[in-house]
């Protein structure tokens, strides 16, 4: 029994430094941003911090995403756009990196739905999606109070770099209950528009919201969704046009009442019009 319970924990013990080099070596590598949940993320952390020559850039959800990948869009426009499930924070950050590398646009487009706004760091995907990407020594500085006490409440946060942990899919089950203080602009929301809003100034640049098209059956969510939030946030001039500017199409084109069916479609519509 004696040599039983040795030769299994020596067993136990190999197995573990073995999975942990693996785990180091796609750490040290980065293959293993290239086949994780939210690949594109990295691809847009990566290529925000690249030097660019476009004037126009693009940013924004995963319908955005669709309409402009950010693998392929890299010429007159430029993309990195990924994931609402980032958050305002996570979109905060990629942008501060593409102008610190010297990048100097004229015009940032934001392109999301109507609902990407509500992300308050509550979501099931924030563990995979935002705090193995951006819980960083590199992009925690960047985070206000209000994001480090969201990161708190998140089951295991402090796991979130551990390379067994970084490099897989694994995440724990977790979504906050409901607020419904907000229907439209997040508390986080809000207080990165503002940053964004001043990279906008300082770096003087053009900043656009733009709506992607949403079915029609989700028109009326779309009509409840509290205007004012943007307005006694100070971010009136950025919303105004907003609203007014979306399209409202048969569900058939859609995928999951969120992604197109037929996204190229709608990026040259989008090409002719915006851009």
């Amino acid at each position: 029994m004696k040599k039983f319970i040795i030769q299994t924990s020596l067993y136990l013990l190999v197995f573990a430094v073995a999975l942990h080099g693996v785990a180091y070596y796609m750490l040290f590598t980065k293959v293993y941003q290239t086949h994780v949940l939210g690949n594109e993320i990295y691809y847009a952390i990566a290529k925000s911090k690249k030097k660019n020559k476009s004037k126009k850039l693009v940013m924004g959800d995963s319908v955005a995403q669709q309409l402009f990948d950010n693998k392929t869009t890299s010429d007159t426009l430029n993309s990195i756009a990924c994931n609402q499930s980032i958050s305002l924070a996570g979109q905060f950050v990629l942008l501060n990196n593409y102008l610190l590398a010297g990048n100097r646009p004229d015009s940032v487009f934001f392109i999301s739905t109507p609902f990407s706004f509500q992300n308050n760091l509550d979501q099931i995907f924030t563990f995979q999606y935002f705090l193995k990407p951006f819980y960083t020594d590199e992009y925690k500085p960047y985070f206000s109070d209000l994001v480090k006490s969201k990161i708190k409440l998140i089951p295991h946060n402090n796991l979130a770099q551990y390379p067994l942990i970084r490099t897989t899919n694994w995440a724990p089950e977790f979504e906050e209950k409901e607020d419904t203080t907000y229907n439209f602009l997040s508390p986080i929301s809000v207080e990165y528009l503002l940053k964004i809003k001043a990279l906008a100034a300082q770096y003087r640049f053009k900043l656009v919201f733009i709506p992607t098209p949403t079915p029609e059956s989700r028109r009326k969510e779309v009509e409840a969704l509290n205007k004012n939030e943007y307005i006694k946030n100070g971010l009136d001039a950025e919303f105004a046009d907003f609203f007014t500017r979306i399209q409202f199409i048969d569900d058939k084109y859609f995928i999951d009442r969120i992604h197109l069916k037929d996204p190229a479609a709608y990026a040259r519509y989008f090409a002719e019009k915006y851009f």
